[in-house]
């Protein structure tokens, strides 16, 4: 097998429409799997998720600049890092131990390469100062300590982008997360009610 041929291959299939696809079947999966509550600690974990997607896109900016403020002085990708706590959280809530592991394992893989695929394209946008704070700041799992702010000026000297932006947070489209939060617990009470009610 030439896994140099393949490995592209594999890029350009979890690159596309791939995510979007198995968003929709973990959905269907957590919620249809529902059969009791969501407990507490899901619930927690998975609004920590949509709020670390919150206080990221409101330092998110596509300019000649690299984002360095708030989550990004501890984790170069804050926002897919909310995206995995809210599913861990979610199937923490329904206590689907296998859907866990199923879910770290297809996000470790797809997210794997459109992490790869992003740093190639963020180092021809932004060049030397990107690679600077690569090496300050680490990929996904965030230390427990953030860059420090004089090294982050020299990534980013600007200083509004360190500062958090409601407006720029509402041009992402930030509350997004927070809907589908609240969308992913409504469901899971909706089910777990119906299959208490009218199915046991």
């Amino acid at each position: 097998m030439n896994t140099h041929a393949s490995a592209p291959a594999l890029s350009r299939l979890l690159l596309g429409r791939t995510r979007i696809v198995a968003a929709w079947i973990f959905g269907f999966i957590l919620v249809f799997t529902a059969r009791e509550y969501p407990n507490w600690p899901g619930i927690v974990l998975c609004a920590v998720g949509a709020s670390l997607r919150y206080w990221a896109s409101g330092f998110l900016r596509k300019d000649s600049r690299p984002a360095v403020g708030g989550p990004y002085a501890w984790v170069r990708n804050p926002l897919y890092l909310g995206t995995y706590l809210m599913a861990l959280g979610a199937t923490l809530a329904i206590e689907n131990w296998l859907l866990l592991a199923l879910v770290t394992v297809v996000f470790a893989v797809t997210y794997h390469f459109v992490i790869l695929d992003e740093e190639v394209k963020l180092r021809e946008i932004f060049g030397a100062p990107y690679q600077t704070y690569c090496a300050l700041v680490p990929r996904f799992f965030p230390r427990p300590w953030p860059a420090t702010s004089e090294s982050l000026m020299e990534v980013n000297p600007d200083r509004s982008h360190h500062r958090f932006s409601p407006e720029l947070a509402g041009k992402n489209k930030a509350f997004e997360a927070y809907a589908t939060f609240a969308v992913i617990i409504a469901g899971i009470v909706a089910l777990a009610f119906t299959w208490k009610t009218w199915l046991s």
